[in-house]
């Protein structure tokens, strides 16, 4: 898609070359609809209630006939400064699809929502327009879903919106910041691919400054970075415990998780997990889940660990699968209480400093990962730790214990052990996180994986 047409830069501007892949890539995408959206009436089948398949296959099969026609009409004419106007145009009709079966599946109460992201990735991170057409594309698309649903879905609580919206809109600014990096990108290799057709001066030259100038364009990913950092919570008290944490990523965006999360019931909540591999496709699962939980333990006051597992397994799974993935994720969710903590799940080794006899306990947990199985209620209890008054509590990913050296060895648990025991009752919070995160550092030859540190100190 990269190639250019053996034409002189001074009879072919970069606004034509753009518009001529919008128009070739609008193809693929219609061929997409045409082929995926009525291939996932089969996974209606499954998962849906039987009295909407008839009207849920209805609306595939009208956006497949659009899509069909888009198609056609691609084909038949030629590329033109209102090429772009087909990617709004798929996205609108496309999304209204899923946006009705939202409407039926209970409105803002429906899961189904994230499918909208499928849409939206595909359409402005393939196009190679501006970020600002891919923000509007965006924002068509989720505005659509708000007033559809306010209008037709039924009676809703303020708080299924808020969370809806929270990870539709953190997406669409992944998204913009995504199609803007692309953009420049295109229009730097085509300035400099011009200048080497017209010259042919200095081939070797040329060919190192048009790698220069990619590797520097896609260090705008660092942007989706403070994306995902900016959505992790604060450092802060929760209930009788408090709580500090730090997350390295090992490249532009990361697959670690974690979240502290106070429900309006007062209910005080830890959440740490971490996503197979990294890179966009984890941090947007990453998303997904800490979206998931929130609402999750909102919506029902006293919910066991176990049970809000259960259920985020059900929507990151499924979500995966459309998505085309086969991302699974390691995670614990950790109710907290003023004696007790409850844990489900599985994930790294929990690490208890007990103030009392000034020793660290490594507490193993059972359970099964996120994302494997469609069901994991058998493989998944409640499993329950005891806290007493000035008790730390150390939890991590992989990235920390699975740290390298340069002589091939592992940072390893028992370091890890040892190094929290100097630390647990002696500093800090804040202090302690950032001693323990410097001694992994110093021992890694370099960062292979994305490091995360939560601590949690009993003060009442």
């Amino acid at each position: 898609m990269n190639a250019l047409p053996a034409q002189p830069r001074t009879t072919r501007s970069f606004v034509d070359y753009a518009d001529d892949l919008i128009h070739d890539w609008m193809k693929i995408l219609a061929v997409l609809g045409v082929t995926l959206v009525p291939l996932f009436v089969l996974l209606d089948y499954v998962t849906m209630p039987t009295e909407l398949l008839r009207r849920f296959a209805a609306y595939r099969a009208a956006a497949t006939a659009t899509s069909l026609a888009q198609f056609l009409i691609l084909r038949a004419t030629k590329p033109s400064k209102l090429s772009f106007v087909h990617g709004y145009i798929f996205s609108f009709l496309v999304c209204g699809m899923i946006v009705w079966m939202t409407v039926d599946l209970g409105g803002f109460n429906s899961a189904y929502y994230a499918g909208l992201m499928l849409v939206i990735f595909p359409v402005n991170v393939l196009l190679p327009w501006r970020s600002f057409h891919a923000a509007l594309n965006s924002l068509v698309a989720v505005g659509l879903y708000v007033v559809a649903n306010i209008v037709f879905g039924g009676p809703f609580e303020a708080s299924a919106l808020v969370n809806n919206l929270y990870f539709l809109l953190a997406s669409v600014v992944l998204v913009v910041a995504l199609s803007e990096t692309r953009y420049r990108l295109l229009q730097q290799e085509f300035r400099l691919r011009s200048e080497l057709e017209d010259t042919n001066v200095n081939l070797e030259t040329s060919r190192a400054d048009l790698k220069l100038a990619r590797d520097k364009l896609w260090s705008e990913m660092e942007v989706a970075q403070r994306i995902q950092t900016a959505l992790l919570p604060k450092n802060r008290r929760l209930g009788p415990y408090e709580a500090e944490a730090v997350m390295r990523p090992a490249e532009e965006v990361g697959g670690d998780y974690y979240d502290f999360l106070e429900t309006r019931d007062k209910e005080h909540w830890v959440t740490v997990g971490d996503v197979s591999g990294h890179g966009v496709e984890s941090g947007l699962v990453m998303m997904m889940t800490q979206t998931t939980i929130a609402t999750l333990v909102n919506d029902m006051p006293q919910r066991k660990p176990s049970d809000v597992f259960v259920h985020t397994n059900q929507v990151i799974r499924e979500n995966v699968s459309r998505l085309g993935g086969t991302r699974y994720m390691t995670l614990n969710v950790i109710r907290l209480e003023r004696d007790q903590i409850t844990v489900a799940g599985k994930h790294q080794d929990i690490l208890v400093w007990r103030a009392a006899a000034d020793r660290v306990e490594t507490i193993s947990n059972n359970g099964t990962w996120i994302g494997v199985v469609d069901d994991v209620r058998p493989a998944v209890e409640d499993q329950v730790i005891p806290v007493k008054m000035g008790d730390w509590v150390l939890l991590y990913t992989d990235g920390v214990t699975e740290a390298c050296n340069a002589r091939g060895e592992f940072f390893g648990e028992d370091r890890l052990r040892k190094a929290f025991s100097r630390v647990a009752g002696k500093v800090s919070l804040p202090r302690a996180v950032a001693e323990l995160l410097h001694e992994v550092r110093q021992f890694a030859a370099k960062v292979d994986d994305d490091q995360t540190l939560v601590l949690l100190r009993r003060v009442e």
